[in-house]
This record gives structure tokens, sequence and C-alpha cells, in this order.
């Protein structure tokens, strides 16, 4: 799944004028979220991943992630937090309805 994320991520940051630093930062916060989500999770269910396209920015948003860090209590939790506070030009985390995080990374376009 992973390598597919990967192949997605990097094809539209690309068609939307970002550079493949920006598209290794975002592919790098959507492993730390695929990881953060496979090691917490009780079923096999993964989230989704979705792309908006603006006129100045890229938003990815993955779905139902099944883990926080948002208590920021392990370093572990704090470490990931971290990742995906740098790699994105912005970041938010929203909880759904079943518990499960919507987390949110943007990047801008420069130019």
């Amino acid at each position: 799944m992973s390598k597919i994320v990967h192949m997605a991520t990097t094809a539209v940051a690309s068609r939307v004028g970002l550079n493949i630093d920006q598209a290794d930062d975002l592919n790098t916060g959507l492993d730390e979220l695929l990881r953060l989500s496979a090691s917490e999770s009780s079923r096999d269910k993964p989230f989704c991943v979705r792309y908006d396209v603006h006129p100045d920015r890229l938003e990815v948003l993955a779905e139902d992630v099944n883990a926080s860090f948002r208590d920021g209590t392990s370093k572990v939790s704090r470490y990931r937090r971290f990742i995906l506070e740098k790699v994105a030009d912005r970041f938010e985390e929203k909880t759904n309805q079943g518990g499960s995080l919507n987390v949110l990374m943007v990047k801008f376009l420069k130019g």
C-alpha cells in the first residue's frame, strides 16, 4: 500500500507544481501516519488518502488513522508529531465520530 500512496502523492504533487522535495515531505508524513495506524490498530482497515488541489496549495487528507499522538505522552508520539509538523507547511488533526483521526497536511505552491 505504501508504494501506491507514494506514487499517487508524487504524481499529484508534480502535476500541481510542487518540486520533488515537497513531494518527499508529503510522502514522509504519510509514511509516519501509515506506521502509526498499523502499529496501534486492532483492525486491518487502512485509512483513505484524499488529495485536494487549490490554486495556491495541495491538501493531503489521511482519513481514519487508527491512533492518536495528540496526548504527547510517549516519546514516539511526540517524535511522530514533530515529523508531521516539520514536513507540512500546515498540519491539522481532528478526531472523527469513530474515534480515529483525520490528518490534514498542506503544502503551499511556491511562486
